[in-house]
């Protein structure tokens, strides 16, 4: 039997631990080991910012949604937001891992370590959303 829960934000950064609040209980109702929930809310916590910071260029209203399905062997993140098409896995830079971190240049590492943390990650641009679809197996 597969658990599943859908929050919507407004796209203003202080409503994020809202969707992380209620993502965490999920997570613990349904006995997730601590690795997989890390996994899970630090790609939440990075694409919801992600989301909010660069696809309302103009500041103006959105929403961002966060579905989450916890199934037998896997659990599915799908990050939504109807701000301007942006396709991450395309086009944000990439990140540079060599070097002080003061001397990098800012961007790319969050998307980069949810990449590395989860065993699928796909983007479309679909019904005027971005769509980030994540998968981790259990």
């Amino acid at each position: 039997m597969a658990a599943r829960l859908e929050i919507s934000i407004a796209n203003d950064r202080n409503a994020i631990p809202e969707i992380v609040g209620a993502v965490t209980a999920l997570i613990e109702e349904n006995g997730l080991a601590p690795d997989i929930a890390y996994a899970i809310e630090l790609a939440i916590d990075e694409l919801v910012t992600n989301a909010i910071s660069y696809g309302y260029p103009d500041g103006g209203p959105g929403k961002v949604t966060v579905e989450v399905s916890i199934e037998i062997d896997r659990i599915v993140l799908v990050v939504r937001d109807d701000g301007i098409a942006f396709d991450p896995l395309a086009q944000a830079p990439e990140p540079t891992l060599e070097g002080n971190v003061e001397d990098r240049p800012v961007g790319g590492l969050g998307l980069h370590l949810v990449e590395a943390m989860m065993d699928e990650v796909a983007y479309e641009r679909r019904d005027g959303e971005n769509r980030l679809t994540c998968m981790k197996r259990r």
